[in-house]
């Protein structure tokens, strides 16, 4: 029998039978190989007891501390399996799966754990973006287009059904007789879903470009992702503004390539559902040449620069923010709060090897749809050469 076969009781036995075969008494009687062979099996089955006797006082004060903090067991089993996009063993799985490294045990636990991918192969393919990272990504897309962090945005991973007032059929404001009552008003409006528009930005490095650290590749696609998929959907929510707005009544022009206090003054007239505060939209070049030098009627310039991160100024109290979605020469002006935007899929990331060109390719996608749900809470300004109107 294996010593590992033995129990204890029966490895002292074996022991002691050694011994005995061994003593001065009996060792004459053994051939200097046998002698050899059980003094060397002794010792092995001392070694053996030894091992076990060491096992069990290791276990003993594990058991002990366990009996002290009953809870950590738990905790620790817990943890592991409650990994999800948000656990930092899920960024470090993430990112190196991105750098087509090998993942650690626990690692490999938290992908499968988060990606339902039971091979967990490393191939990228579809990944959800770490929470951390995520939420950096629509911090940077919100700051570098104002439109996106102003309007009412949900994320919820579905499409989404929102009432758009189209008009008010009945009881809107009027002229009434003395003790006579205005009719009840009566909106109208229709439901418009936000199924999303699909949104993407590919990024290419070389493979000694991918040789950087997992936290500069975190920073470098963070960047990369939000500035171009940002880009897209603030260019996409404005068009949208500028296609659902009330055209006929919100609709100023400035002519002979002059815009004058007049035409500020009845763009912020027009504006009606108040939702929050108005908010003034224009590129870089068309606040400083047309806004900045304007003056009210007594010479007074009405922009007021503005010190606040992300605000250029203000004009008639409203913040003045740039956002390049805007044509040049054209003002953007109303509530932001009344545009609905979408997430319908966030932010995901896939990767693949071009080997021909030795180059790693990582794909940025998100599906998103905005709908101005109040037609006349936005007025735009158009600045033209023209010397008479349309």
């Amino acid at each position: 029998m294996n010593l590992s076969e033995m129990n204890g009781e029966q490895l002292e036995a074996r022991l002691n039978e050694l011994m005995a075969e061994t003593c001065e008494e009996k060792r004459d009687a053994l051939s200097t190989d046998e002698l050899e062979a059980r003094v060397n099996e002794m010792e092995a089955v001392k070694a053996e007891i030894e091992a076990r006797k060491a096992a069990a006082a290791e276990e003993a004060r594990k058991a002990e501390e366990m009996a002290e903090k009953p809870g950590e067991k738990i905790f620790e089993e817990d943890r592991k399996m409650n990994y999800d996009v948000s656990s930092p063993e899920y960024r470090s799985a993430f990112l190196k799966t991105m750098k087509g490294m090998e993942l650690n045990a626990e690692e490999r636990e938290a992908y499968v754990a988060t990606t339902g991918d039971t091979t967990a192969n490393n191939h990228g393919a579809g990944l959800l973006v770490p929470t951390e990272m995520l939420n950096n990504i629509w911090s940077l897309i919100e700051e570098q287009h104002a439109i996106l962090g102003d309007i009412t945005l949900y994320r919820t991973n579905t499409y989404l059904s929102i009432p758009v007032h189209t008009a008010i059929a009945q009881g809107d404001a009027t002229a009434v007789s003395e003790n006579a009552a205005n009719d009840d008003e009566i909106n109208n409006f229709m439901t418009v879903t936000l199924h999303g528009r699909d949104y993407s930005k590919t990024v290419k490095i070389s493979y000694a470009m991918a040789q950087m650290s997992i936290d500069a590749l975190e920073t470098y696609l963070t960047n990369e992702i939000a500035a171009r998929l940002g880009a897209a959907m603030a260019r996409d929510t404005i068009t949208g503004i500028l296609t659902d707005y009330h055209t006929t009544d919100n609709t100023v022009v400035a002519l002979n390539n002059t815009l004058t206090y007049g035409d500020v003054a009845k763009a912020f007239g027009a504006l009606k559902n108040k939702n929050g505060g108005a908010v003034v939209y224009g590129t870089n070049k068309t606040i400083y040449t047309r806004l900045a030098t304007l003056e009210d009627t007594e010479g007074h310039l009405i922009f007021q620069p503005d010190a606040n991160a992300g605000v250029e100024g203000r004009l008639l109290g409203a913040p003045v923010k740039v956002d390049d979605g805007l044509a040049d020469d054209v003002l953007l002006i109303g509530y932001p709060k009344n545009v609905v935007g979408n997430v319908v899929q966030d932010v995901m990331v896939e990767n693949d090897r071009d080997i021909s060109k030795h180059v790693i390719i990582y794909s940025g996608y998100a599906r998103y749809e905005s709908k101005l749900i109040a037609p006349k809470s936005f007025a735009k300004i158009s600045v033209t050469s023209a010397t008479t109107a349309a």
